[in-house]
């Protein structure tokens, strides 16, 4: 989380062009397309999760480390790229996760919540980083806890005989298979999965995620330090801890399109938000709804995905969800870069990206079918 936030902000601080800082900020949308369903896809080949997602946190860390000495410009973009494969690496961490948890739909809830939880430390911790030390310091910052996260995944443990012999068991019984949503063994089983979802994800990203990458720059217009501008990024994520928590113990098979159908309208309002925040108490609204939405959505795809993949090809899946998501955001960013080369004011950008979401809406609710 403090990446995507705080890199524009130092790339803004070396003097780039703004329409250069949209595009490389896509890049990291980019490479979040092409890598996850490349790198799930051979997990479930050769069905091992362990060594890949060791493999992206060791790798991260040595890529944050020669950041430290080399950035420049084009050092920064070709490290973006090698972090967004490391990235789809360690993301197999989240795949084993629900594979030892046999989808159960709480645990899984849990695990999201965590992660909110570690993106409003991250965004809040860096924004105090950066007010002490400066911005030009910023990837000590990002160093440090890739080192942290290295040696904890190392405690990490996996049994694929264990897991597969699990569902196998579940899956005989109709009552597990009720209560755990496990589908057939057959590689697949993840054919009857709605195609609606990957395109409301696709559409949604695309109008959101371009404003995201460069909101701790619109904030910096209007808001007088970067401890602020944390704290508004952060809390966020920090919403989403409670309330994916909440919602994972909501959602069910009647209500899971209701959910993804508020998600992405709330969405619609997030970029109204921003568009007409000039106050801290603005900005705080508008991160407030994001929280909302994305919460409800995300947590309604999620367990949806789970409950229809089985260990055999949820890394696939659930890769072809993360690149849905983020070549939306890679798209968008490109229009976004146009729309700044066009008219160098970003509200006029915000303006025309209401749109997508709006699409996304309307996709899940007559597209949806279970």
């Amino acid at each position: 989380m403090a990446l995507y936030t705080y890199l524009p902000r130092y790339l803004y601080y070396m003097g780039i062009e703004k329409s250069i800082i949209q595009l490389v900020s896509t890049i990291m949308a980019f490479t979040n397309f092409v890598f996850p369903p490349l790198v799930g896809n051979y997990s479930d080949k050769i069905q091992n999760r362990y060594y890949i997602f060791i493999f992206g946190a060791i790798g991260d860390t040595i890529l944050f480390s020669w950041l430290l000495f080399h950035r420049t410009l084009i050092m920064i973009i070709i490290a973006l790229f090698a972090h967004g494969f490391f990235s789809a690496c360690f993301g197999l961490i989240l795949v084993l996760f629900q594979e030892l948890v046999e989808n159960d739909q709480k645990m899984i809830s849990y695990l999201n919540a965590t992660g909110a939880l570690g993106w409003f430390a991250g965004a809040q911790l860096c924004g105090i980083f950066v007010e002490i030390n400066g911005i030009e310091h910023v990837f000590y910052f990002f160093l440090i806890f890739n080192i942290i996260s290295m040696i904890l995944v190392f405690f990490a443990r996996e049994n694929r005989f264990i897991i597969l012999n699990r569902i196998e068991e579940t899956k005989n019984s109709s009552e597990n298979s009720k209560n755990h949503g496990i589908m057939d063994m057959n590689e697949n089983s993840g054919n009857n999965i709605s195609k609606s979802v990957y395109y409301s994800l696709f559409f949604r990203h695309f109008g959101i995620r371009p404003v995201l990458s460069i909101l701790a720059i619109i904030m910096a217009l209007y808001l007088n330090n970067d401890v602020q501008i944390g704290f508004l990024m952060g809390i966020n994520p920090l919403l989403q801890f409670f309330l994916i928590i909440i919602f994972g113990n909501l959602i069910n098979d009647k209500n899971e399109k209701a959910f993804m159908v508020v998600g992405y309208v709330l969405s619609i309002f997030v970029l109204i938000g921003y568009f007409f925040s000039t106050t801290f108490f603005g900005f705080f609204i508008s991160q407030i709804l994001i929280a909302l939405s994305y919460s409800m959505f995300y947590s309604a795809i999620y367990l949806y995905i789970s409950k229809h993949t089985t260990p055999k090809n949820k890394g696939k899946y659930i890769g072809y969800v993360n690149s849905s998501f983020f070549l939306g955001g890679f798209s968008g960013g490109l229009l976004f870069t146009l729309l700044l080369t066009i008219n160098p004011d970003y509200y006029f950008g915000i303006s025309l990206m209401i749109i997508f979401p709006i699409i996304s809406t309307l996709i899940i609710l007559f597209k949806f079918k279970r």
